[in-house]
């Protein structure tokens, strides 16, 4: 199964929903969705709204094609689609459900008006997929908050418990309300036919001649989780898949009853937890102590080995969310007066602001627009730090060495520091950046000068050092230039070497020289034969040969073409100097020489 991915532009962008509302209408518009089911139009602009511009659809993920796939699509198209997903990987917008059984619209029925979630079924099978559109939707990402993580997953699993359904992944497919059968390719997964009434569902075809492949029964319109919890804790709490404690203290909390070893390490984590123990003896004494109480006791290694495993999380990775103010996390197990806390914990938290400051440094680097100096001004200003911060850091040698490329916003490659460098400071970073904008300056104007009609080739000065990329780049389209200019004056010359000839040989048969034509036509002989010969010794192909044999014939051509053009001239000079009115008959015996001769003339008048 093939998944490509989602363009970084999939994100839910929210202050583009005018764009997204108006393909909503459009789409509702072309499959005539009132003509079928009145709700259908405004149900489509309330959820297709808040969806993405790209999303991720298939045409074959449930079909019985051998090869699945599915792709990104825009959103006008993936709606389209038999399978769509409405999310991204970093937000959350609709809560997804999978109905494995007959009787959804029943359980649909027991739920609140209010927050109501859209069904989606096969008309055969009876087997539905459904979803809650999101009024907010949930940031999942790279430091997500924790809280509306939670609300998100307490949300989810009530829902699927009122449902009697199976919550999905948040980046599954689901069956699309708007899917036309067309677009299917191959035929559904065959399943077992519902043995329910179905007629009480509106009608798939519409006024248009499009066939719907779900039929659709829509909801309410975006909801919001809190209405979700409130409605549907009391009734639901205690038949979600997890018991819904999330919220409560260690105390209060039960512990696994999976099994002893997971009742164990509920009971000692939790204890650890409330007290920041992280003293492996400690944690080792209070695991025996829980052990002892069980009927049939843990052996003494599964105790030592789940002690040794929460002493190895509490003193690297536990951040607890009440702690002690000042606590470093990063501190070992030796106890340590409040002084050389507030002393290590004033060194840490500068060590954090003087990495966020390099990170926040390297991120505008990566990106400093083009023919922006690199300045401590423009610097502070593209990084939000203050002059001053930027002033300090400008002399001070880099953590790992300057390596970054100043790649710009536009164009591809890079403008400044290559990785191979390795400077070491701003300052260096700086005048190498100024002096690789004066190359690429004086390379963008040479290449300019090189284009331009009728220019002289003047070859462009080697920089001074290959190590970025792009002056390296600039030098070669320099190069370029250069070369074209080159050509570009050699078939000048050629040009005007072959008007030579054929003026000399037009003044030859003026003057009735045959010599001349002579020359010519055993030059051109000799560089035929030559090239015959190189061709028969390289062995080249017949089509070229052919076209040398050719070649020979039509320069043969050209030079008695010309020849004749100058006796042509001959006799029509000499025929106007033997008549008495030159001017008045100079045109029709130059009209009838030519032709005589073979050569094309204008029409006499009247004719």
């Amino acid at each position: 199964m093939n998944h490509q991915p989602i363009p970084s532009d999939s994100l839910a962008c929210h202050d583009r929903s005018s764009e997204n509302l108006w393909a909503a209408r459009a789409i509702s518009e072309h499959l005539n969705a009132s003509a079928f089911c009145p709700e259908f139009a405004t149900f489509s602009s309330q959820i297709l709204g808040r969806c993405p511009r790209y999303v991720l659809a298939s045409q074959t993920i449930r079909s019985t094609v051998l090869q699945k796939s599915s792709s990104q699509m825009r959103l006008q198209d993936g709606i389209l689609m038999p399978w769509i997903c409405l999310n991204t990987d970093n937000f959350v917008n609709i809560l997804t459900f999978d109905i494995d059984h007959s009787c959804a619209r029943e359980y649909l029925a027991n739920i609140p008006a209010k927050i109501r979630p859209t069904l989606v079924e096969d008309p055969v099978s009876g087997r539905s997929h459904a979803f809650l559109s999101l009024r907010s939707p949930v940031y999942i990402g790279h430091e997500a908050h924790q809280k509306p993580q939670k609300l998100l997953w307490l949300s989810h699993q009530l829902m699927a418990a009122a449902l009697d359904a199976t919550p999905l992944p948040y980046k599954s497919l689901i069956k699309s309300p708007w899917a036309v059968a067309e677009n299917l390719i191959g035929n559904l997964v065959p399943r077992k036919p519902s043995q329910n009434n179905r007629a009480a569902l509106p009608d798939t075809s519409g006024s248009g001649g499009l066939k719907l492949l779900w039929r659709t029964v829509p909801g309410a319109g975006p909801s919001e989780l809190r209405d979700v919890v409130s409605l549907l804790m009391p009734v639901w709490q205690n038949k979600i898949q997890k018991p819904a404690k999330i919220w409560l203290r260690y105390a209060e909390r039960e512990p696994s009853s999976l099994g002893r070893n997971c009742s164990l390490f509920d009971q000692v984590r939790w204890w650890c937890y409330s007290g920041l123990v992280k003293d492996l003896r400690e944690i080792s004494a209070y695991a025996h102590q829980i052990n002892r109480t069980f009927p049939a006791p843990l052996p003494g290694s599964e105790v030592e080995a789940t002690a040794r495993s929460i002493c190895k999380f509490m003193n690297s990775r536990y951040c607890p969310a009440h702690g002690i103010k000042g606590f470093s996390m990063s501190f070992s197990a030796e106890n340590l007066d409040t002084t050389q806390k507030q002393r290590e914990s004033a060194q840490r938290t500068s060590m954090i602001k003087q990495q966020k400051s390099y990170d926040r440094i390297e991120n505008a680097l990566k990106a400093w627009p083009r023919k922006m100096p690199l300045t401590q001004p423009a610097l502070a200003l593209q990084t939000g730090l203050c002059e001053r911060t930027i002033r300090r850091y400008w002399h001070v040698d880099w953590p790992t060495g300057l390596s970054v490329i100043i790649s710009g916003s536009e164009g591809n490659l890079a403008r400044s520091a290559h990785p191979l460098r390795q400077l070491r400071t701003l300052k260096e970073l700086a005048d190498a950046f100024e002096k690789d904008c004066l190359w690429l300056t004086y390379y963008g104007n040479h290449t300019g000068a090189q284009k331009k009609p009728g220019a002289e080739p003047d070859w462009p000065e080697t920089p001074d050092d290959w190590l970025n990329t792009e002056v390296a780049w600039g030098y070669r389209h320099a190069e370029e230039a250069t070369e074209n200019a080159l050509h570009r004056r050699d078939r000048r010359l050629k040009n005007k070497e072959r008007s030579e000839r054929r003026n000399r040989l037009i003044q030859a048969g003026k003057n009735n020289a045959i010599s001349v034509r002579s020359e010519e036509t055993d030059r051109i002989e000799q560089q035929f034969d030559e090239l015959i010969l190189r061709a028969e010794k390289e062995k080249w192909k017949p089509d070229i040969k052919k076209k040398l044999f050719f070649g020979r014939i039509s320069s043969r051509k050209s030079i008695k073409r010309a020849y004749d053009e100058g006796i042509s001239l001959r006799f029509s000079e000499r025929c106007v100097s033997d008549r008495p009115d030159k001017e008045a008959d100079s045109n029709y015996h130059v009209d009838e020489f030519s032709t005589s001769v073979g050569t094309r003339s204008p029409p006499a008048k009247g004719r």
